[in-house]
C-alpha cells in the first residue's frame, strides 16, 4: 500500500483534513467575519454620529487653510463670532491677527446633517445626471444646482 494513501486515511480518521470538522471550521470563520464587519459598521456609525453632534455644538470652526510648506499653514478660524488668522507649524501656533467678517471671502457652507442614505442617493443621482457629458457641461449643471448665496448679493 502506498504511503500517501496510508497518511491520507489516518489524517481523515483523526479529523485533520476534510470531513465535517473542516466544514464547521469554515462556517465558523464565515460567521466570525460577518460579526467583525457588523461590529465595525456599528462602531463607525456610533463614532461618526458623536463627532457630528460635537462639531455642531462647537464654538470653533475652521474657515480656510492655506499651506505654506509641508509643515506650515495659515488658517482662518471662527471662534464664537470673531475671526482670527493663525500660523500653524510643527511645534508652534501663532496668532497673526483678528479679521472682520467683511475681510473674509468664500465662506464654507455650514455643514448640514444628512443621513448616509440621503448622501449616497445625492451622489448616485449626480453621477446618473453626468454620464456621457463633457466636463464643461457637468460643471455648468453643478453650478446651476448650487443654492445662491444671499450674503453676496447684499
Amino acid at each position: 500500500m502506498p504511503y500517501n494513501l496510508v497518511f491520507a486515511a489516518t489524517d481523515f480518521l483523526n479529523g485533520e483534513s476534510g470531513g465535517i470538522k473542516s466544514v464547521l471550521k469554515l462556517i465558523g470563520l464565515i460567521i466570525l467575519c460577518i460579526l467583525i464587519i457588523a461590529a465595525s459598521y456599528f462602531t463607525t456609525r456610533f463614532v461618526g454620529s458623536r463627532q457630528l453632534k460635537g462639531a455642531a455644538k462647537s464654538n470653533f470652526r475652521s474657515i480656510d487653510i492655506f499651506r505654506i510648506s509641508p509643515n506650515k499653514y495659515l488658517q482662518i478660524i471662527e471662534i464664537g463670532e470673531k475671526y482670527f488668522c493663525i500660523a500653524v507649524s510643527k511645534d508652534k501656533i501663532s496668532l497673526i491677527g483678528e479679521l472682520s467678517k467683511d475681510d473674509i471671502k468664500n465662506f464654507p457652507p455650514v455643514p448640514i446633517e444628512k443621513s448616509f442614505k440621503e448622501t449616497m442617493s445625492d451622489v448616485l443621482n449626480r453621477k446618473n445626471r453626468t454620464d456621457n457629458k463633457k466636463p464643461g457641461e457637468v460643471l455648468s449643471q453643478i453650478k446651476e444646482e448650487l443654492p445662491e448665496d444671499d450674503e453676496k448679493t447684499e
